[in-house]
């Protein structure tokens, strides 16, 4: 019993020691970093060369390849039927469409890195 007592003391003593200890609050402070400009150029527009498209059928064959011995070229025809030229229109669809995506993304991080305003391209081609 005598034991037990001497032990609640001692534990008692202990507390009250540790609670005078002084606990020193962390202070916590951020230092911002000025963010560098990317310096980053944008790119420059596609500047196509025009492709003329010639539509033959089995009524002009005979006068679409005179023109063109004509205007003293070879020929060669390469076709695509109308599903298929459906596919190639859509696949420039979608060539456009992730162009824009990633020149968004570009634009996204030079205004997180420069600042300013947002430059939206939509609709420019």
């Amino acid at each position: 019993m005598v034991r037990l007592i001497v032990s609640v003391l001692v534990f008692g003593l202990f507390l009250n020691g540790c609670a005078a200890v002084a606990v020193k609050e962390l202070q916590s402070y951020k230092i911002e970093k000025k963010r560098e400009p990317l310096d980053l150029p944008m790119p420059v527009p596609l500047e196509l060369i025009d492709v003329e498209w010639i539509v033959v059928t089995k009524e002009n064959v005979d006068e679409v390849m005179e023109r063109v011995k004509a205007e003293g070229g070879d020929y060669a025809l390469f076709a695509i039927t109308d599903e298929g030229y459906k596919k190639l229109s859509t696949n420039f669809a979608d060539i456009r469409n992730k162009l824009y995506e990633q020149n968004q993304i570009i634009l996204s991080y030079k205004e997180y890195y420069e600042g300013g305003e947002r430059k939206s391209t939509q609709g420019t081609d």
